[in-house]
């Protein structure tokens, strides 16, 4: 059995499609007055008002260089302890992504571009970098946004030089840490040494001498590398910045969007709550009852009638 459209609900869309159409065209000033103070006031705001925002992009690409100083491990624990306290300890990319974004590191760049009589705090200087790394990957990307674009890129080179400094001092407090617990060890062997009257006991404490001498003398060859820099290289220097704020052409569409949709909104709600009587379909409908005749007004032309009792 096939489906066929009432006339009289099709009578009715159309109807309703016209009331919207002439909706729109009684309220058309202030739908075009809205839109149009909105996209004024949205370019006052993005040409006068608004200060612009500058980027500028560094890339470091971390490299795992403390491993290719790992040397093959005997058996043992006391080797294998050695061997672990011997090489710089490998960070992961978010260890590294904290490390930059922390208020030490922030200090240290305040302090080497002189930043602090401007009002420039750690915690300020912060809000202004963001660091991400793509997943599987050790590519560190540093953006820094500034309203300089001369600072921005200045904030950024001298971001990345300072944090390559500073992990290679961390670094080399690590080494020195394991030279110090080493030797530490070392006296303790030889302490016990000293005591040995069994050659097969002096030889196990000599064989551990032996090992941790070696330790110490990787260690130190380790730290004598400057493993900071080598882990850490620039890839992408910041050159130059790029304004990214505001966007003048997506602000302007934005609100001409924005304006339009809210003046038809209020054309509608003014719409719903005008409850003035003006067709003889509003007679039937506010009063409850029947029109007897209608009389035209002076501008009938318009529409417009005054029904009679």
């Amino acid at each position: 059995m096939t489906n066929q459209n009432n006339p009289a609900d099709t009578e009715e869309q159309v109807i309703d499609l016209l009331e919207i159409i002439q909706i729109l065209k009684k309220r058309f000033a202030l739908i075009a007055l809205i839109t149009l103070f909105s996209v004024l006031v949205s370019g006052i705001l993005s040409f006068f008002v608004l200060s612009p925002v500058y980027e500028a992009r560094t890339v470091l690409l971390v490299t795992q260089a403390a491993d290719k100083l790992q040397v093959t491990n005997q058996k043992g624990d006391l080797d294998d302890m050695v061997s672990t306290l011997s090489r710089i300890p490998v960070l992961t990319m978010n260890t590294y992504i904290g490390q930059l974004k922390s208020d030490a590191l922030m200090q240290r760049v305040i302090e080497a571009m002189d930043l602090e009589p401007y009002g420039y705090t750690p915690r300020g200087l912060a809000g202004q970098v963001k660091a991400t790394t793509a997943k599987d990957s050790y590519l560190l990307d540093i953006t820094v946004s500034n309203s300089d674009p001369v600072l921005a890129v200045d904030i950024a080179n001298t971001l990345s030089q300072e944090f390559m400094v500073s992990m290679t001092e961390r670094n080399q407090e690590v080494m020195d840490r394991s030279v110090k617990f080493l030797q530490d060890q070392m006296a303790e062997v030889k302490k016990e040494l000293a005591g040995t009257v069994t050659q097969s006991e002096r030889e196990r404490l000599q064989g551990m001498l032996t090992l941790l001498s070696q330790g110490i003398t990787r260690t130190q060859i380790a730290r004598s590398f400057d493993l900071g820099s080598t882990s850490l290289v620039v890839v992408s220097p910041a050159l130059a910045a790029a304004k990214v704020k505001p966007n003048k052409k997506m602000n302007l569409a934005a609100a001409f969007l924005l304006g339009l949709m809210a003046s038809v909104a209020l054309a509608f709600l003014l719409e719903f709550l005008d409850n003035t009587i003006k067709t003889p379909e509003d007679v039937a409908r506010h009063l409850d009852l029947p029109v007897m005749g209608l009389i035209p007004s002076a501008d009938s032309r318009s529409g417009t009638y005054y029904g009679s009792d």
